[in-house]
């Protein structure tokens, strides 16, 4: 591996972190700002600080280490709980919506992502060939992807099944193709269909991509956090019910900061389009960990939440950061046993991916 690639898989391990965790604060940040919460720190990063201003009443910070950030409200820690501009002296409605805002950001921000990735992919030309057998017959008469099909037998192409109608057609027969370069040049090739054992039918062997407008590419953005969400949630309830071997410390069970470095790494190297997919993924993973009802995650927090306006009372401060607290000794211990996991995996070559 050559010095560029490891600085550019190192910057974007770094860079990812920064994109999930600052749009997560600064949405607290941003709610917390609305409803007139006093901020008393924004930061980037964990450590000492590397870069500071203080702008009104609050402090902006870029600190050392750049896997996590944090957003210091006004009312949160001892001593400070009646703060005037406090989180807890302003309603329940509010104070839910602050806890909502870091994990609704990251749903926002896998959207914008992939409504990006998307919108690289628009394509109206139905002919167009995104993969070819090498072993294939369109390979050897020079078809290439990027290359796609004009016409087939004298007919011009209108979408992806004329070419599939083309070869059940005459699975014996030379199909006589047109075909427009990347360059826009055009040359003709007569490719005769040969038997596919694993598709069971007569093909050329190509792959075509498929038909994407803006529409489609909007769309399909918009609905990536619902599928994706659905996709993260089924897997952690069969990780719950034991259906995924080795379970939750096994090769392709939790994963903690170490493996999702990882992933970033070889996402990185593979190109923008991949590491931006994974980007989009883990900040909808990290969205629904947060809204887990568990301490010291934003969940818990909000269940607090409404369990004080349901009993119209509010608990006890400090006995509720001493929970919160627990919790966070809790996570942190947990997080820890699945980085030695990770690291396992990562010698042994079991990460997924890996094997």
């Amino acid at each position: 591996m050559g010095l560029l690639q490891l600085v550019i898989g190192v910057a974007s391990v770094a860079f990812m972190f920064m994109l999930l965790v600052g749009p997560h604060e600064g949405g607290h940040f941003a709610l917390a700002k609305l409803f007139g919460v006093r901020v008393h720190e924004y930061s980037l990063g964990l450590g000492p600080k590397l870069l500071s201003a203080l702008r009104g009443d609050t402090l902006y910070a870029l600190r050392l280490i750049p896997v996590g950030g944090y957003v210091r409200l006004a009312g949160m820690e001892p001593g400070d709980y009646e703060a005037e501009r406090g989180f807890h002296s302003r309603p329940a409605w509010q104070r839910a919506a602050v806890l909502l805002g870091g994990p609704a950001v990251n749903f926002l921000v896998a959207t914008v992502i992939m409504t990006a990735v998307f919108l690289t992919q628009l394509n109206s030309e139905p002919g167009k060939v995104v993969a070819v057998i090498r072993s294939g017959p369109a390979y050897a008469q020079g078809l290439r992807p990027g290359d796609a099909v004009v016409d087939v037998n004298g007919r011009r192409l209108t979408s992806q099944q004329d070419i599939r109608q083309a070869e059940q057609a005459a699975p014996h027969q030379p199909l006589r193709l047109v075909v427009r370069r990347p360059d826009g040049s055009l040359f003709n090739i007569s490719v005769t269909p040969t038997y596919n054992a694993s598709a069971k039918t007569y093909l050329i062997g190509i792959e075509g991509a498929p038909l994407v407008g803006v529409g489609d590419a909007l769309h399909a953005g918009i609905s990536f956090p619902v599928q994706a969400t659905g996709v993260i949630a089924g897997g952690m309830v069969e990780l719950v019910r034991g259906r995924i071997p080795g379970g939750v410390f096994g090769p392709n069970g939790a994963t903690g900061p170490i493996g999702i470095g990882y992933a970033t790494y070889q996402a990185a190297l593979q190109g923008l389009t991949s590491w931006l997919t994974i980007a989009a993924i883990l900040s909808i993973a990290l969205g629904l960990a947060n809204l887990l009802p568990l301490p010291a995650l934003d969940g818990g927090r909000i269940v607090v939440v409404v369990l004080e306006a349901i009993r119209r009372r509010p608990f006890d401060r400090e006995r509720e950061m001493q929970v919160q607290r627990a919790g966070l000794v809790a996570l942190l211990t947990l997080m820890a046993v699945i980085a030695f996991f990770d690291v396992q995996r990562l010698v042994n070559g079991q990460f997924p991916g890996m094997r």
